[in-house]
């Protein structure tokens, strides 16, 4: 606690300073209207004469520039169809906000060409705002500028910001209220690779904040984007050209409540391990048997020799949990060859982060609940659970932009995690006390890299744009380490088994997973004039993606040569290599199965067409169908070696419609309508089980899962009070054909297990606004203070084949579902000192975490339980290239808890019904500087 209220002070001791820096940077900003009609002009170019720093107006004529050095300005205004115009002596004054409101004059002749000077801004919040509206879709989104305003470190915090959009697991992304599994994410308009071996997800927690540029929500289907998702697409786009050269150093540490200070227990490693990278330390010896057909082959001495070639660390390294370390180091470059402007964007971070979690764990039977009233407990635990998570990353983006408009692109993501974990488990289990331990160590790595092209012909009339892609994913999980020993009283003993090894209670299982992909695109859109006034905007692509992934799993064992092998003392001497004796010791043995391993690969086909038409100037429809030809393949056996070759291939047609209406040029309403689809991935399939320790429980796949299909329905009313105010009320409907579930199967501890639902619907009501509570004054302290809510309510139910309720919770919420979402943020932002303050608040309702059954007596739902969190976190401008950051996030510092009702009275309460899971993550303050050297 010493160390926490240390960070604390140092906190409030820097806010102390912010009087003392002086701004020497202005803001200027305004509007563009046409002289006559007064209509707002719509991608207007501005430059700033002398320093050439341009910009374009948004949908609302608006423009600004930000950190303009103090002086007198020449601004030259610039537009297709008017006269040039130059505003002489405009000023800018120090921490002052210089607003003007300007007009240009439609021109009586055909003009020469115009060069637009000024690369179209995409990272602000005006930016965003001004794209969601133009858009046709039913689409949410969040800035770079919105990031700066939290301590979010990954998108996986960055997301869950946007309307309707929950993280699950800290990683993967839920929207409006459907599993990760009903979400498509693009990175750079290309399919994310996964690197999660048990769920069908794209892990959020690899993109660091600092490399997005904006991230964009689509909740309404449409022909141009995948027909893949019930919730949403989610589309990150990281940083390109910059709109002017630059250097950024990020340094920030952090004390975690709990964990900072004390001592921490981990397994022994290599050298580098702390650079992130596998370093093959846990890897089997090079002369381990290929397989366990030449191992159990082996002789008595050579079985010995085996077992004694693994590195014998069952014993932990003891340390002090140092803060946790983010660095990154970022940079701009932007290049004038002639009339050819060249950008760059390069990035590289780091972070190394270590948490204990003290951890309740407990499991329930319900066999004699409607006689005793009181459930059988089978198993309680306490975990102590530390985990040390590295993360390497680094992303490197051309851009070119030639005279005649194309524009090239080059962009390339890597990131390397290393993820360590060790658990120390006490407690008992169907009525012995056990002292249980395991290490665990996960290397996960992704590599994506895009080229695109966008091209205008026809004075702007034809568009095209393409992009081929290569995606890269890996994860090993080497030597996952289990043990346990029984414990009498004073007494222990290790538990070997004796025959056969029990890989889960005394094991080792090595993991891996290698994916590719190949992506390519192209689309092209075309206006046709339809008369005097009005167009036709027709659209239409092809998109293509091969994938393939291989996995493979040993379980590696021990048992007793003998049963009267005694296994009272330590593990690492049980372990030691003078006790590997086939006669006499321990004999090392493998479980490995046929249905261990897979092999998978998918290939989809789509194209696209649609037509956009404006009927009358207030009403505009697009028309759309979109085809997609998909081949999912997977090849395995089952547990006695029979194989098992899934082929699903299928032709799905997803027509859509979208129409809006614009009341006025701030407010309009959406109306939408689409088919999409969902299909099982590589994961869900495979008939591999896998025993997690962390949730002791055993995860197997169906190979008999089917497509789930999903008709959609939005409305949506906008209102858009100022270029960076957002005002909206949502109302959307989802029916369901096959919805795939995670459930518990039969069994005494059952599995967990994938299945297809008869049917579902969900419903609900999205609201958000971004308001700034007194923009007439922005001067004042309201005018420099803004409110960003967001909330969602959801309504669903799951119907059931009729041989399947009787064995499963029939009418109730889908799995994975919040009844409700909220967000909100206050933010404070004093340009003149320089000064950012920011509140957040989240909370998710209670959901679903994995369905019960009712085979033999029922075993309920589990149900991850609403948890209130609240960050606080702030910035300082200390001079032109140092600014300080901090803040403390989690400061309630809630239970992560997770419930079965036992009773079944529908009542949930954390002192009455049963608790399987529950911990606190711990409050964490942060410190750091950001500085900023050629600003």
């Amino acid at each position: 606690m010493k160390l926490f209220y240390k960070y604390t002070n140092l906190i409030i001791l820097f806010l102390s300073l912010s009087a003392a820096a002086i701004a020497q940077d202005g803001t200027l900003r305004g509007t563009i209207k046409d002289a006559k009609t007064k209509e707002d002009i719509i991608g207007a170019t501005i430059l700033v004469q002398g320093i050439n720093k341009g910009a374009a107006t948004d949908i609302n004529g608006f423009f600004s520039f930000s950190k303009l050095p103090v002086g007198s300005y020449s601004l030259k205004i610039s537009y297709v169809g008017y006269d040039s115009k130059i505003y002489e002596g405009v000023k800018v004054e120090a921490g002052q906000v210089t607003e003007l409101n300007l007009d240009i004059q439609e021109t009586s002749s055909t003009l020469a060409e115009v060069k637009v000077v000024a690369q179209r801004l995409t990272n602000t919040e005006v930016s965003v705002i001004s794209e969601i509206k133009a858009s046709q879709l039913v689409v949410s989104g969040i800035s770079a500028a919105q990031i700066t305003k939290t301590l979010d470190r990954t998108a996986a915090e960055v997301v869950k910001r946007v309307p309707g959009v929950t993280i699950f697991g800290e990683r993967f992304i839920n929207i409006r209220g459907l599993n990760e599994r009903y979400n498509t994410v693009q990175l750079n308009n290309a399919f994310a690779p996964s690197m999660e071996t048990d769920v069908r997800s794209f892990s959020f927690d690899i993109i660091p904040a600092g490399q997005i540029d904006r991230i964009l929500v689509f909740k309404s289907p449409s022909a141009e984007i995948p027909g893949e998702f019930a919730g949403g697409v989610v589309k990150i786009f990281t940083k390109s050209i910059p709109e002017n050269n630059y250097l950024t150093l990020d340094v920030s540490s952090s004390y975690r409540e709990g964990t900072t200070g004390e001592k921490f227990y981990s397994t022994k490693n290599a050298s580098l391990a702390w650079t992130g990278f596998d370093q093959g330390y846990f890897d089997l010896p090079k002369s381990f048997p290929v397989n366990r057909t030449a191992l159990i082959g082996s002789s008595p001495a050579g079985l010995d020799a085996i077992g004694a070639s693994l590195k014998n660390n069952w014993l932990p390294m003891q340390s002090s949990a140092m803060p946790d370390i983010r660095a990154s180091l970022s940079g701009g470059l932007k290049l004038n060859a002639g009339d050819v402007k060249i950008g760059n964007v390069t990035g590289v971070n780091y972070s190394n982060t270590r948490s204990i979690f003290r951890m309740e764990r407990n499991d329930w039977g319900y066999s004699q609940i409607g006689s005793t009233g009181e459930p059988d407990e089978i198993f309680s635990f306490v975990d102590n659970q530390f985990t040390n998570a590295i993360r390497v990353g680094a992303s490197h983006n051309w851009s070119v932009k030639l005279p005649g408009g194309s524009v090239f692109e080059f962009k390339n993501l890597f990131n390397q995690l290393s993820n360590t974990q060790y658990i120390q488990r006490s407690g008992f289990d169907n009525g012995s006390n056990w002292d249980i331990r395991s290490f665990d160590q996960v290397f996960r790595g992704i590599y994506t890299g895009q080229l695109t092209g966008r091209h205008e012909f026809q004075e702007g009339s034809l568009k095209t744009d393409w992009m081929v892609g290569y995606n890269s994913a890996y994860r090993n999980q080497p030597d996952y380490k289990r043990f346990r020993y029984n414990m009498d009283g004073t007494n222990s003993s290790l538990f070997i088994p004796n025959g056969a090894a029990q890989t889960f209670i005394l094991g080792r299982t090595y993991i891996n997973m290698d994916e590719h992909s190949y992506t390519a695109a192209w689309n092209v859109d075309k206006k046709v004039k339809v008369g005097s006034d009005k167009e036709l905007d027709f659209k239409t692509g092809l998109f293509y993606e091969d994938k393939a992934r291989n996995f493979g799993a040993r379980n590696i064992g021990y048992v007793k040569s003998t049963p009267t092998f005694q296994t009272t003392l330590p593990i690492d001497q049980l372990f030691s290599p003078q006790n590997f004796n086939s006669s006499t010791g321990i004999k090392i043995d493998e479980q490995t199965n046929p249905n261990d391993s897979y092999k998978a690969t998918n290939n989809l086909i789509a194209a696209y067409a649609s037509v956009n038409y404006a009927l009358g100037k207030k009403f505009n429809a697009i028309a759309g169908i979109r085809a997609e030809q998909n081949s999912q393949k997977l090849n395995s056996a089952d547990l006695v070696g029979k194989a098992i070759n899934y082929d699903n291939t299928r032709l799905d047609l997803l027509p859509s419609m979208n129409l809006t209406y614009n009341f006025t040029e701030k407010s309009l309403l959406r109306l939408a309508y689409g088919k999409t689809l969902n299909r099982p991935e590589f994961r869900e399939l495979a008939p591999f089980s896998f025993y997690d320790f962390v949730n002791n429980r055993t995860v197997s796949g169906n190979p008999t899962l089917k497509n789930a299909d999903i008709q959609n329905f939005d409305f949506r009313y906008e209102f858009y009070p100022t270029p960076s105010e957002l005002i909206s009320i949502a109302a959307f409907y989802k029916d369901f054909t096959n919805p795939i579930e995670v459930v518990f199967a039969s069994g005494a501890n059952p599995i967990l297990n994938f299945s297809n639902a008869k049917s579902a619907y969900s419903t609900g009501l999205e609201a958000e606004f971004r308001k700034n509570l007194n923009a007439a004054n922005p001067s004042s302290f309201l005018g420099k203070t803004s409110l960003v809510f967001n909330g969602t309510y959801i309504f669903s139910r799951v119907k059931l084949d009729d041989a399947v309720a009787k064995d499963q919770s029939d009418d109730r919420p889908l799995q994975g579902q919040s009844p409700y979402i909220i967000n909100a943020g206050l933010n404070y932002n004093d340009t003149k000192k320089g000064l950012q303050l920011n509140l957040n608040y989240n909370v998710i309702g209670k959901r679903i975490f994995a369905v019960g059954n009712n085979f033999g007596s029922p075993y309920p739902d589990w149900f991850e339980m609403p948890r209130n969190v609240i960050d606080f976190n702030f910035s300082k401008q200390l001079s032109k290239m140092l600014m300080i950051k901090g803040g403390v996030s989690d400061l309630l510092n809630q239970g992560n808890t997770i419930l079965q009702d036992g009773n079944q009275d529908q009542v949930f309460d954390r002192n009455q019904d049963q608790i399987i899971q529950n911990y606190a993550p711990g409050r964490v303050v942060s410190l750091g500087i950001i500085l900023s050297p050629f600003n």
